[in-house]
């Protein structure tokens, strides 16, 4: 069993319950998952997002943001996963955004990928 604690922020929590059922599923999967085995044998990509590519305009800004936070990303296989790549390095148009403090994973949006939008103040309470 991992050592991992799972939260939700407040705005996430609200969302959540509106979301389709896949996309929910989704979300619940990669959660159990993080519960069970942590980090270990994720079948998407999972990244910090301070790495930011260094031609988005907003670069210095997003990567002390990500790093203020410890915000990280996952994608989640909605809508699919791009198994032209690896497991563990698949892509996919959605992730979860989360904050890694410690062994705590509060997870605070889900939103599309490409661009890195990161989430705003008000989800991270």
């Amino acid at each position: 069993m991992a050592n991992l604690t799972v939260d939700f922020g407040v705005q996430f929590k609200r969302e959540f319950a509106h979301f389709p059922v896949r996309d929910q599923d989704a979300i619940s999967d990669f959660i159990e998952h993080l519960l069970v085995s942590g980090f270990e044998e994720l079948e998407g990509r999972n990244k910090k997002s301070d790495e930011v590519p260094h031609n988005d305009p907003q670069w210095r800004f997003k990567v002390a943001y990500a790093q203020e936070h410890s915000l990280w990303h996952y994608h989640i296989g909605i809508i699919q996963y791009d198994m032209t790549k690896p497991f563990g390095d698949r892509t996919s148009e959605y992730v979860v955004h989360y904050q890694y403090l410690d062994n705590l994973v509060k997870i605070v949006d889900y939103s599309a990928h490409p661009p890195l939008n990161l989430p705003s103040d008000t989800y991270l309470r």
